[in-house]
């Protein structure tokens, strides 16, 4: 399941960074940003963290997200563009971009108690 390994994947980068920083604090909070282009909410991210991290020191962490938007850059003039809806440049109608951001999903932050 795509979940699991996204918050697989968030718990091993907080565990690193706090083995990294040598911080012996509990873990208060974790700011989450969510690209604009997952197909995840912020609802449903939380309900499978929580599975996850059940009995562990994490269970009792708060989370709490960010949406980023989706921003691209066009590949044939290089203007850059939020897009909402179809994706194409506004300035000369090219539909071929690359993505600045708005995808994936990592922590923004993390606060200690």
């Amino acid at each position: 399941m795509h979940e699991i390994g996204l918050v697989d994947d968030i718990i091993c980068a907080i565990n690193a960074k706090l083995k990294t920083s040598g911080e012996n604090s509990r873990l208060k909070k974790i700011n989450i940003a969510i690209g604009e282009l997952e197909h995840i909410s912020p609802g449903h991210f939380e309900f499978h963290f929580r599975e996850r991290t059940k009995d562990t020191p994490f269970a009792a962490v708060e989370l709490d997200f960010k949406k980023v938007k989706a921003k691209f850059k066009c590949k044939s003039c290089q203007t850059e563009f939020f897009c909402a809806g179809e994706l194409e440049c506004p300035v000369c109608n090219s539909k071929v971009a690359d993505i600045i951001s708005g995808s994936g999903i990592y922590v923004d932050s993390i606060e200690l108690a």
